[in-house]
Order: C-alpha cells, then sequence, then structure tokens
C-alpha cells in the first residue's frame, strides 16, 4: 500500500497543498535522497509519489528504488546533468533537498571542514534558474545557518598553517597528529585543515537565500524538533521553504509538548519504545568475567540510578563510558552512528 492510500495522524492543510494529482504536469523531485523519508513525507503531504531522485551513492539509490520504485533515478553527482532533460520536459512543482550536514553540524567538533560537502545547497540555485519549481525545500541542522568561509587552521604557538599531513606524535606514542607547516612553506588550499572564518559566520547562508529572494522567491526557515510532531526523540532540523507562486508559505503547529495544551498529546518518550518484558542478559555467568573496572562502575550506576533512584532510565550508547543516564521518560536524544549502537 503506497503513502497517499493510508491514514495518516496529521491534517496536512500547509504549503504541502498544491492540488497535484498524477495526471498533472507538475512533478516532485527529491534530491539527495537516501532511504526515502524525505520522499514519503512528500507523499503523505502532496498525495502523490516523488518522479526524479538522485543522489551520488550507489547504496542510497539501492535503498531509494526499494522505497519508491516508480520515480526514475539518477546515481550521479547533484550537480552533473540538465534538469530539464532529468525531468523529461516537465515543469517541477516541488524540488527537495538534503544536502550532506556533516561539514555543517556541531558533530564535527574540530574536524576538518570541506568546501565541497559545504556548498552542496547551492545546487537549489541550479533548479531554481532552470525549472522555477513552485517550492523549494532545504532540510539540515540548524548550525547551516552558520554557514560562512572556511580558512586555514593554524598553529596556536606558531602561527603557520597546519597541514592534513599525519606525522607521528611528539608526545603521545603510536599515535599521530597533523603536522604543522615548515616556515616559509606555501600549503595548497587541497592540503590544508579548513574551519569555518568565525568573521564570516553566516555570510554565504544569507548570500544563498538572497540569491533565491532575487529569482521571486519568498524565503522562511524554521528550526523544528521531532518530539513535537509526534516522533519519541527530540532530533532538531532546521526547514527552509522558498515559494514563487505567491501562495503563503504556512507551518505546522506543533501537536505533542511536554506540557500539552488543549489539542495537544503529550511527548512520546524513549519508554514508549522499550520492550519492559525483555530482562537482557544478566551480567553474571559470562564465560569470562567482566573487568573489575567494569563491575566497579556498573555497581557504582546501580546504586545511584537505581537502588537510590526509582525512575526508569536509558544508558546511551554514544556515552556508554561515561556515568550518566537520560529518562526513559523523555523522547530519545539524537542516536549517532558513532560509536556503533543503539540507544
Amino acid at each position: 500500500m503506497s503513502a497517499q492510500q493510508k491514514k495518516h495522524p496529521f491534517d496536512f492543510k500547509t504549503q504541502y497543498g498544491l492540488g497535484f494529482n498524477p495526471q498533472d504536469d507538475e512533478i516532485v523531485v527529491d534530491f539527495f535522497c537516501g532511504g526515502g523519508g524525505a520522499g514519503t513525507g512528500l507523499e503523505m503531504g502532496l498525495g502523490r509519489a516523488v518522479n526524479v531522485a538522485k543522489n551520488h551513492s550507489a547504496a542510497a539509490i539501492s535503498m531509494h528504488t526499494v522505497n519508491h520504485p516508480g520515480a526514475k533515478h539518477f546515481t550521479t553527482d547533484v550537480f552533473d546533468g540538465d534538469p530539464d532533460t532529468e525531468c523529461g520536459g516537465k515543469a517541477v512543482g516541488w524540488f527537495h533537498m538534503s544536502p550532506d550536514c556533516t561539514h555543517h553540524s556541531q558533530a564535527a567538533g574540530g574536524q576538518p571542514r570541506k568546501r565541497e560537502i559545504r556548498n552542496l545547497s547551492w545546487i537549489g540555485l541550479k533548479w531554481g534558474g532552470k525549472k522555477r519549481p513552485r517550492v523549494i525545500s532545504l532540510e539540515n541542522v540548524k548550525q547551516i545557518l552558520q554557514w560562512g568561509r572556511l580558512i586555514a587552521k593554524r598553529d596556536k604557538a606558531s602561527g603557520r598553517v597546519v597541514t592534513l599531513d599525519q606525522v607521528p606524535h611528539p608526545t603521545k606514542k603510536g599515535k599521530t597528529t597533523n603536522r604543522i607547516a615548515a616556515p616559509g612553506e606555501q600549503v595548497p588550499v587541497s592540503n590544508q585543515f579548513l574551519v569555518p572564518d568565525p568573521k564570516q559566520r553566516g555570510r554565504t547562508w544569507r548570500r544563498f537565500v538572497a540569491l533565491l529572494e532575487g529569482m521571486g522567491y519568498v524565503v522562511e526557515w524554521k528550526v523544528i524538533r521531532a518530539c513535537d510532531f509526534g516522533a519519541p526523540t527530540s532530533r532538531e532540523r532546521l526547514f527552509m521553504i522558498a515559494r514563487c507562486d505567491g501562495r503563503p508559505i504556512v507551518w505546522p503547529e506543533p501537536t505533542h509538548a511536554k506540557n500539552p495544551v488543549k489539542g495537544q498529546q503529550k511527548w512520546k518518550t524513549a519508554a514508549d519504545c522499550i520492550d519492559f518484558t525483555d530482562l537482557g542478559k544478566s551480567i553474571f555467568g559470562r564465560k569470562k568475567d567482566l573487568a573489575d573496572a567494569t563491575l566497579r562502575r556498573v555497581a557504582k550506576g546501580m546504586k545511584k540510578f537505581v537502588i537510590d533512584n526509582p525512575a526508569p532510565f536509558i544508558v546511551p550508547i554514544a556515552n556508554w563510558s561515561g556515568e550518566s543516564v537520560q529518562s526513559a521518560d523523555e523522547p530519545l536524544r539524537t542516536i549517532t552512528s558513532y560509536p556503533k549502537g543503539g540507544a
């Protein structure tokens, strides 16, 4: 059964109400597609399937093909190809993009950033100019609002450029560190450890929005939490909507809240996702006993979070070596892909 045949809990009286029908000439395009979640959301709201999807990753396209078999798929760089050819000459009603967020995200920490990854959103300008979709939407981390130019990281002691080359760490045996450029060395940009320029924070994002507005689009964006719309996670994402058809941009009202008002429901929590009849495996009776340090941490945690605290909790795998837990009465926090594991 396709998404448009199912009943869904939301009343999409927003910009989704474009009045699309399968026989319409306007089509829906999904770039940076993966498992197909964005396409499914569009299908739920529009009542029709995604027509064109693109990603450079063959694995991503294979997943999207399974979930959206009716779409025409392209396994190429998003900037390659002619939009009109890929659309079969049809007009585009909705162009959605979910560009790679890793080089905008705070999760990248002190890692080097890549310009080519941060610049993926510019594909929206290409399609805006070539096909002029009635709606252009973007989904990303909220840190994309700080999108600006990158500069070379410099060694605090010498002021010289930090390179991407790895050399043995001077004090930590068996470890490596980034090489500091030699005095007078000119390091190619491709080998520089690039970081956001704090003086240019948000400048590229503002330029991106200004160019869309210059093309006749009205642009709005909002940071939305999944738990406010019924998902048991507090994950945040920025959504941008740009319209050029004269119709208003209307954002949906939250359906859930920590302290709901009339018409809202309480947040769904981690406890809603847990099968409490599954007691798991005992740490005792193992073929190999746990290390003494591990047993001490377990004992300390049992006293602090079980004996002295009746409230149920979960231990985030992302912080498995720490001493913090999360209440089971809250939505799950963001689950990262590293370390491997679950909630």
